[in-house]
């Protein structure tokens, strides 16, 4: 417990939270291995739940459609991002965001890694039943938030640019 404890201590969703209320989400996680290759979440799946990266690299996916010469066409998948546990990464949070949410992205392990699962709910009641705790930890999931929609608008004009640059040739 300790070391899963410490970890979660210096993820940026925990800031400012104090000890006992990462305690009892710990008690609620569990530990799951997997496979360089494996595929952790899929994009289009119902999400409920919360993975950290305890050990190693993952790499997050969004599906692509492309189009042919012929008007055909075909999906690939394209990386978003990579994380890494010294990132003190995690990803799934979109699924604290509402009941039923679809998985936005695939997530497939680039090396053999250690996950640290907590279902929504278990997080939902935490909050419920400890009113500071939410406040702090919906703080810190609406700044994750914000700098990850940045990002993908940042991406989004960069991708424009050069369609746009692409197209008047």
């Amino acid at each position: 417990m300790t070391e899963k404890l410490e970890f979660l201590k210096n993820v940026y969703l925990f800031q400012n939270i104090p000890e006992k209320y990462i305690k009892s989400l710990v008690k609620e996680m569990s530990l799951k291995d997997y496979v360089k290759g494996e595929e952790i979440i899929r994009e289009g799946d119902k999400g409920e739940s919360l993975f950290f990266l305890f050990k190693g690299k993952v790499a997050v996916t969004k599906k692509m459609t492309l189009f042919d010469d012929a008007q055909g066409r075909s999906q690939v998948d394209k990386a978003l991002i990579k994380l890494k546990d010294s990132d003190y990464a995690f990803f799934g949070e979109m699924s604290l965001c509402g009941q039923s949410e679809l998985r936005s992205a695939t997530v497939v392990a680039e090396s053999d890694c250690t996950l640290g699962e907590i279902g929504a709910a278990q997080i939902h009641e935490l909050i419920k039943v400890h009113q500071d705790f939410g406040l702090k930890f919906y703080h810190n999931l609406a700044n994750v938030l914000a700098d990850r929609l940045r990002k993908a608008n940042r991406d989004t004009l960069k991708l424009a640019t050069a369609l746009s640059l692409a197209l008047e040739e």
